[in-house]
């Protein structure tokens, strides 16, 4: 049903060294942690995730607690010290501190994707309600 490309937050002088102008390639954070969230949240997703960053030479660290809550506040605080890397679809956590700089990732390797499913036999009316929506790309 939604499809996206997910970029980077970083801290705004680290921003300075690493982003061109096409963005910033997933492999150039390897030396920064990732600002992550517990996979308990969302094992499939975070599976996927963590496969990429692994694939691209970035350390996932130790799993996050359970309970850990990953929202625009503890981003923007983990990102702010200048080791740390956190990611986040274009606009979504706008106004951003003045510290901080949204980039996106060359090659756009970092896909979020959200699915619908529902028992057509029951719902039809839910499938053709899905079915009328546009993906956020255009197709």
């Amino acid at each position: 049903m939604a499809r996206e490309n997910l970029g980077v937050l970083l801290e705004s002088a680290v921003a300075a060294r690493l982003v061109g102008p096409e963005g910033v390639r997933l492999d150039e954070l390897d030396a920064l942690q990732w600002v992550g969230f517990p996979r308990s949240a969302s094992p499939a997703w975070y599976d996927e995730l963590t496969g990429v960053l692994r694939s691209h030479g970035i350390d996932i660290g130790p799993p996050v607690p359970d309970d850990h809550e990953l929202i625009a506040a503890v981003k923007f605080t983990a990102v702010s010290g200048g080791h740390a890397f956190a990611l986040a679809p274009e606009n979504q956590l706008r106004p951003l501190p003045d510290n901080v700089t949204w980039a996106p990732l060359v090659g756009q390797p970092v896909v979020r994707r959200t699915w619908v499913v529902w028992p057509a036999t029951r719902r039809r009316d839910v499938g053709h309600l899905i079915a009328s929506f546009e993906l956020l790309d255009g197709s």
